[in-house]
């Protein structure tokens, strides 16, 4: 079953009880985003990472991802998540190169697997790969 936990006009965060992952969705709006209002967002996103602890991983829809992250910004993110990020995390890649540059520049000292698909049904067939072979 999925819960919506948070809704905003820049991110959509759900949890996915029975694949035991979180599952984000950045709007197309994230190119409006400040960056106090990012931080809101990130905030929102952990928060539902320390209710729920997903065992089988994290689903980033960042697709509409237009938002860019400096490498200041990257390393607060990596602060936020310290201790809550899953062991696997797949991320559906942003249309705009800049910003999925900026993405993956913000995860890539992530403990754990992590994968980019430009598909949802590819990610999330690799999460559950994930999940058999832990």
């Amino acid at each position: 079953m999925i819960e919506l936990e948070y809704k905003s006009d820049f991110l959509e965060v759900s949890y996915d009880s029975e694949n035991s992952w979180v599952i984000s969705k950045w709007t197309a709006n994230t190119s409006y985003l400040t960056v106090d209002q990012y931080k809101r967002e990130i905030h929102a996103l952990v928060k539902a990472f320390a209710n729920h602890q997903p065992l089988a991983g994290n689903l980033s829809l960042a697709q509409n991802f237009n938002f860019i992250v400096d490498p200041e910004l990257q390393e607060w993110v990596m602060k936020q998540f310290e201790g809550y990020f899953p062991t696997s995390s797949a991320t559906i890649v942003a249309a705009e190169f800049v910003s999925q540059l900026s993405i993956e520049q913000t995860l890539q000292s992530l403990d754990g697997a992590l994968r980019y698909f430009d598909n949802e049904p590819e990610a999330r067939e690799w999460l559950l790969d994930q999940a058999k072979a832990s």
